[in-house]
């Protein structure tokens, strides 16, 4: 019998079960906090756990037992999760996580029709003021694309390359939006079917009516329930690139798959790599390598970007090359703009 993955080792505990160890918790609306400490948040549908005052957001029961148990060593703490796996006492029950999923459904169904309309106007929104400016020459000739400066961080750049007009194009129709509530750009997410399946509000501005605030890089609307078709941001415009080329590459972050878009580079996008890659994009990467396809990562030239490295590479069990050194300080879009791209 093979030995199970990470994946389904982190998938065979219950957080709940593995939460309770280190205090008493009580509910808080669908969700569960400490009595001693509110700043925790246990997601039992989900099976991931926020800490607010420790900036931690989806993280896996694996992340929650190295938080708890202050195990800094990566192999420490998979150590730990295989020892509590080996208890039943932890195990999750599959027929009360039907439950909690049945009424989760129940207290929050998704309305695509809905998310779809607030998409479209916040599309419309951005074609307002928000719409890269076309900047020709004496003969009318597009010369480049001046980006507004409440884009500049999206991008990276003030201004965006001419040659690139029929992705700017669909782009700033399709995907790239304005939330005026968080007074931010805001990241519309399709699927296959080109139906809005989330929007993002990115580097969003805290309301004056907000009271607590963790500064977030993300907001997502419905990152919950896209649709179980669904793998990864992106992947409706970015599959046409990978066909073309035999590479791909893998890394996170909607900022930078959304630019990978922008320069026509197949990028996978995972997001977050506090989340837990789910299975179905995990044999979509490993059915690309078996093709023969170069898979190469592409995480942050930092601390936090070797860790994601890392903790791909356990989840996926492909030994790839991370194209960043973790001491360059770059990150994806900074090498994509870079002369040697």
């Amino acid at each position: 019998m093979e030995e199970p993955t990470l994946e389904e080792i982190k998938q065979s505990l219950d957080i709940v079960t593995v939460a309770e160890m280190y205090g008493e918790l009580q509910k808080a609306g669908s969700s569960l906090i400490y009595k001693d400490d509110k700043s925790i948040t246990i997601h039992p549908v989900k099976q991931i756990f926020s800490d607010f005052n420790g900036n931690i957001k989806g993280g896996s029961v694996l992340d929650l037992i190295m938080y708890m148990e202050k195990i800094d060593d990566l192999k420490n703490g998979i150590a730990r999760l295989k020892e509590l796996s080996s208890l039943d006492t932890y195990k999750i029950d599959p027929a009360l996580q039907i439950k909690r999923k049945e009424k989760a459904k129940e207290n929050k169904k998704i309305d695509f029709k809905k998310l779809g309309y607030f998409g479209t106007l916040e599309l419309k929104d951005s074609a307002v003021i928000h719409r890269p400016i076309e900047c020709l020459d004496e003969h009318n000739k597009l010369m480049y694309f001046i980006v507004p400066k409440e884009l500049h961080k999206l991008f990276e750049a003030e201004t965006l390359p001419a040659e690139y007009k029929d992705k700017i194009l669909y782009m700033f129709s399709s995907l790239v939006g304005w939330n005026k509530h968080f007074e931010c750009p805001s990241i519309v997410v399709r699927d296959d079917n080109n139906r809005i399946v989330d929007l993002i509000a990115y580097r969003p501005n805290k309301p004056a009516t907000y009271k607590d605030w963790s500064d977030p890089k993300y907001i997502y609307k419905n990152s919950h329930n896209r649709g179980d078709d669904f793998l990864y941001p992106f992947r409706k415009e970015v599959q046409p690139i990978i066909n073309r080329e035999k590479y791909l590459i893998v890394g996170e972050g909607i900022k930078n798959g959304l630019n990978a878009l922008l320069y026509s580079v197949p990028f996978i996008t995972l997001e977050s790599s506090a989340n837990k890659i789910n299975n179905n994009l995990i044999n979509y990467i490993r059915d690309y390598h078996s093709k023969g396809f170069n898979v190469i990562c592409m995480f942050d030239g930092d601390a936090a970007g070797a860790k994601a490295y890392e903790s791909f590479k356990l989840q996926s069990g492909l030994e790839v090359d991370n194209f960043l050194k973790f001491d360059s300080n770059q990150d994806f879009v900074e090498y994509l703009q870079s002369e040697d791209k």
